[in-house]
């Protein structure tokens, strides 16, 4: 993995939530969530994008020099991947409904992609799926893994498996023992995990993903965190060694009308010193919440300030509370936008700053420093 962490930055269509090209320009995102199910209509399109111009599938959605990452698995829908019978493909969520695809299918639309990182396909268990089942799931899960590791091999792409079971410890070993064979391939990077689910108990999280990497201990693989990317997930994960985040939660804030109040990241050193190295433990996680604003905000209270003064985003250097909540008030779809801008640099700033600490190799002790301004 080129940048550690990663944060992949979700969207619809190939477009972030909320923003144009002129207004994403301040935030210099460099990553972008691409979610097979909303491309599969469009395959006579990208084929002759690919042999009857010069325009490659990055100029096409407007995100170039970004690092694309393609997968089945879209946190936003409900239900985006089912299983059936067939043992060659799945049932995808697409703009025209729930359709079969193959895995012969996925993998041509990631050749015309051309994605630096594609998640293999995988069988979305339901919550209802018995043993037998998810047993099932997980072995087309495997087979879509080799297949791709396969007939992708002539490419550039890195190839990540995909671990499904929710927090069951026993599913995630079943899950993983499947796919063990994909460490002898060269185009094989490491894993995607699903079902560390935001509102799961901390200690589950911290046993299923302890039995995973137990399995593949010695081997160098990257861990990519799937789902909504919120911040103490983050810091969780990255003290246990996973490299990658999808990241949603700074869009669906805005969507909602929150914005994101975090503290500030900077820290003394003697502050942080006389904290330990360790990993972050369960324990330590629990209680701890990010705080939010609601918006509209009480009249009675209405500022003519920034979101947040100290921050240097768009939007606070250019528009105040008050001026948000107006657009609020009036459906004005400016309001997500900028507080799409706002809670993104939130994310951009704790990002430069777990590389920082990362590279000082005290990030477990900024980790803790952090959680104890919460």
């Amino acid at each position: 993995m080129k940048k550690s962490p990663l944060f992949i930055y979700t969207t619809r269509m190939g477009a972030y939530y909320h923003l144009t090209p002129f207004n994403q320009q301040s935030l210099n995102l460099d990553t972008c969530l691409i979610s097979a199910g909303d491309f599969f209509h469009m395959e006579n399109t990208l084929n002759k994008l690919q042999s009857e111009t010069n325009i490659s599938f990055r100029q096409y959605i407007n995100q170039e020099n970004k690092t694309l990452y393609m997968t089945s698995i879209d946190s936003y829908k409900i239900k985006c991947v089912e299983g059936q019978s067939n043992q060659d493909g799945v049932k995808i969520s697409q703009l025209e409904g729930i359709k079969p695809i193959t895995n012969q299918q996925y993998n041509k639309l990631a050749r015309l992609i051309n994605p630096e990182i594609l998640v293999s396909l995988t069988e979305q268990p339901g919550m209802e799926a018995g043993q037998k089942s998810m047993k099932r799931s997980y072995q087309k899960s495997a087979k879509f893994l080799k297949e791709s590791l396969d007939e992708l091999k002539d490419t550039q792409i890195s190839i990540y498996g995909a671990i499904q079971g929710g927090l069951d410890t026993d599913l995630k070993i079943i899950a993983a023992e499947e796919q063990k064979f994909a460490i002898d391939y060269p185009n094989f990077r490491g894993f995607t995990l699903y079902g560390f689910n935001k509102g799961s108990s901390w200690q589950d999280k911290e046993d299923a993903l302890s039995v995973l990497q137990s399995i593949y201990d010695g081997y160098n693989l990257s861990y990519i965190l799937a789902g909504y990317g919120d911040i103490l997930s983050i810091l969780w994960g990255m003290s246990w060694g996973i490299e990658g985040f999808e990241v949603e939660e700074p869009f669906r804030f805005a969507q909602d009308l929150k914005v994101i109040l975090i503290p500030n990241f900077d820290a003394k050193d003697n502050d942080i010193e006389q904290f330990s190295g360790d990993k972050i433990n369960f324990y330590e996680l629990e209680g701890k919440k990010i705080k939010y604003m609601n918006f509209p905000i009480n009249s009675d209270v209405k500022e003519n300030v920034p979101l947040n003064p100290d921050c240097q985003c768009f939007a606070c250097k250019n528009h105040t509370k008050l001026y948000i909540s107006h657009l609020v008030e009036c459906k004005e779809m400016n309001a997500q936008v900028l507080l799409t801008i706002h809670n993104t640099h939130q994310y951009q700033k704790l990002q430069q700053k777990l590389q920082e600490m990362q590279n000082q190799k005290q990030l477990n002790q900024w980790i803790r420093w952090f959680l104890q301004q919460l």
